[in-house]
């Protein structure tokens, strides 16, 4: 198995930087109400809709990067795209191959959110594209058996919904997202994968400019 050696933390501090400055750069488009802030936090993630696997164990992981939040109108609804750096994966036992898997992915939500005083819902769709993967896959007899991340789906798509509290510029939001495609791409995986799709829960901290 190849493992990439590209780190979480660094991605996520580039992002970070990057889009501090962004941000900066443009803190005065407030007239009319437009904000762009950071986010970060932990998420645990899962793998679900295969009846198949069994004895899943997810992971618990970080997520985190930049959002924007564009009133629409006078109205209580806003739009909120996020660019956001996250970890995923789960280990699990498939049809007697046992597998143990790590992701970190970009990924692009955007919500609907409905403010009401300091509270705030919101649903919506997301994108993500898988920036690192690393892990192994065991046969019956327990032997590793070699992945190139280029044979996982490297696209995902879903929806997403959570609700929070803002105080001020510091905000608390807890929200779950379940992906819509299976992990495995191609034919050379998928009696390791199955249909086994991208399951999460989060937890961030949130600070609008």
């Amino acid at each position: 198995m190849k493992a990439q050696q590209i780190s979480f933390r660094h991605q996520l501090l580039a992002i970070c930087f990057l889009f501090a400055g962004f941000s900066a750069a443009n803190a005065q488009m407030t007239d009319d109400g437009a904000r762009f802030g950071l986010k970060l936090g932990i998420n645990g993630t899962n793998l679900y809709d295969d009846a198949n696997a069994e004895d899943r164990d997810g992971r618990i992981g970080l997520t985190g990067g930049v959002f924007a939040k564009v009133p629409l109108g006078k109205s209580h609804f806003s739009l909120r795209p996020e660019l956001l750096l996250a970890t995923k994966g789960a280990n699990y036992t498939l049809d007697s191959f046992t597998s143990s898997l790590k992701f970190a992915y970009l990924e692009l939500p955007l919500s609907l959110e409905y403010n009401l005083s300091i509270l705030n819902i919101h649903l919506g769709l997301n994108a993500s594209y898988l920036a690192n993967s690393k892990g192994e896959f065991k046969d019956e007899q327990g032997n590793p058996v070699s992945f190139d991340k280029d044979e996982l789906e490297k696209l995902d798509f879903g929806w997403h919904a959570g609700a929070g509290i803002d105080l001020g510029n510091i905000g608390i939001h807890a929200r779950i997202s379940r992906g819509l495609k299976s992990i495995g791409e191609k034919q050379t995986v998928s009696d390791y994968v199955g249909s086994l799709k991208n399951a999460a829960w989060a937890i961030t901290l949130s600070y609008g400019f």
